[in-house]
């Protein structure tokens, strides 16, 4: 499966897009961690996931929760400690994210989706569509 690299100015809204499917990378050490986020019907929690296993469909864990699209916590439910480097590396990217601290992001981070659309989960065909991480219907749905 190939992936293609976010547009940082969308980056807030391919996360809460609904489906959305996140690779980060560290650009120092070059490891790298891929998240689900899903959310509720109302999108106004979303659910974090972390991929531990080989089958990149189906193995991931509930790693946490963000709440008002501000806060993101480990839950009573979290499989991760806050100690996790998996934990840690999307506690950075998400609080960078959310402060507008994008060069703090584009000098450490990479950040990847993996062509589908973060909204409804159809695979991206269009140029536009794959920098943006949603096609083009979902893209007016949500007024982006």
């Amino acid at each position: 499966m190939e992936s293609h690299t976010i547009a940082i100015t969308n980056q807030e809204n391919f996360l809460f897009g609904g489906k959305a499917t996140l690779t980060l990378k560290s650009l120092k050490t070059g490891s790298h961690y891929t998240y689900k986020i899903g959310s509720n019907k109302e999108n106004s929690v979303f659910f974090v996931s972390l991929l531990n296993g080989p089958n990149n469909e189906c193995d991931y864990m509930y790693m946490g929760t963000i709440f008002d699209k501000k806060n993101f916590k480990l839950t009573a439910k979290s499989k991760i400690s806050n100690e996790a480097i998996s934990y840690k590396a999307f506690k950075y990217y998400f609080t960078n994210l959310i402060n507008k601290q994008l060069t703090k992001i584009e000098e450490n981070i990479a950040a990847y989706h993996n062509g589908h659309c973060c909204a409804c989960g159809r695979t991206l065909t269009t140029p536009e569509s794959i920098i943006m991480g949603m096609g083009k219907i979902c893209a007016s749905r949500n007024n982006i």
